[in-house]
């Protein structure tokens, strides 16, 4: 059962967004202060958290690692699906990229990055576009 949440960006003012991240990126000067949201349309499992402190010389994969460990496997059918990570809401940041040049270049301005995940089933097939994003 997927339950309706607001987004970290609706659930929190720009000013207290910015003091958040002001206050971790003070207290912990080698982590970068992530907010991890699953697509509106994915069928993989929802996020238990959505904030991650991830440490500066993370890479993508391992970042992909620690967001699975995370998602609710209760329905076990979502359990294998690959899981792609979405940084402004396009991009798709290489595997072995680190997380301080992803964060460097595309945190937000109230000091978070934003990432949405989204997968694919284990058969190949790609989750459909809703009829607004089909090309």
């Amino acid at each position: 059962m997927t339950l309706l949440t607001k987004s970290f960006k609706q659930e929190f003012s720009l000013e207290k967004r910015k003091s958040i991240s002001a206050k971790i990126r003070n207290r912990y000067k080698d982590r970068l202060p992530i907010i991890v949201e699953r697509a509106p349309n994915s069928n993989v499992p929802d996020i238990l958290k959505k904030k991650f402190l991830a440490p500066s010389n993370m890479i993508v994969q391992n970042f992909i690692m620690e967001i699975r460990k995370h998602l609710d496997t209760s329905n076990q059918s979502n359990e294998k699906a690959s899981i792609f990570l979405f940084v402004n809401k396009t991009n798709l940041p290489p595997s072995s990229q680190l997380l301080s040049n992803i964060y460097d270049k595309y945190k937000d301005e109230d000091g978070f990055m934003y990432i949405v995940y989204s997968g694919e089933n284990t058969f190949g097939g790609l989750e459909p576009l809703e009829e607004e994003e089909e090309l």
